[in-house]
């Protein structure tokens, strides 16, 4: 590849980031709390390394099938989290702030007794 050419191939990527193609996030764990933060998915995936991001894993699987065909063996997908997992979450995550909330509420405010010794 020339440098031109390799100019042109960078333009053509340039292109393709600012329209509209591929904006939307393909992966179907919708309710991930990463869902669309394409950054932040990447990221976690990278720091965790079990797994690719799901909207990657269909090229690798293309490549790995072939590579498996030519090895006499077969790819296996894992099963994906269910959905509850991260209502579950989302329940907890709740749950927790509304606890940090009334702690703080408690702290601040004063107590009867107090008030009553003030006086």
């Amino acid at each position: 590849m020339t440098k031109e050419e390799y100019y042109e191939l960078i333009r053509s990527i340039r292109a393709e980031l600012d329209s509209d193609k591929s904006r939307e996030c393909p992966c179907p764990k919708t309710s991930c709390e990463w869902h669309g933060d394409c950054y932040a998915c990447v990221r976690l995936h990278r720091i965790h390394g079990d797994h690719v991001p799901n909207c990657l894993q269909s090229i690798l699987d293309e490549k790995l099938s072939a590579l498996a065909a030519v090895a006499e063996m077969t790819v296996q997908k894992k099963p994906h989290t269910p959905a509850e997992y991260w209502e579950y979450v989302r329940r907890r995550d709740a749950e927790e702030t509304q606890q940090l909330h009334a702690e703080a509420t408690s702290e601040t405010a004063p107590s009867a007794a107090s008030e009553a010794s003030d006086a």
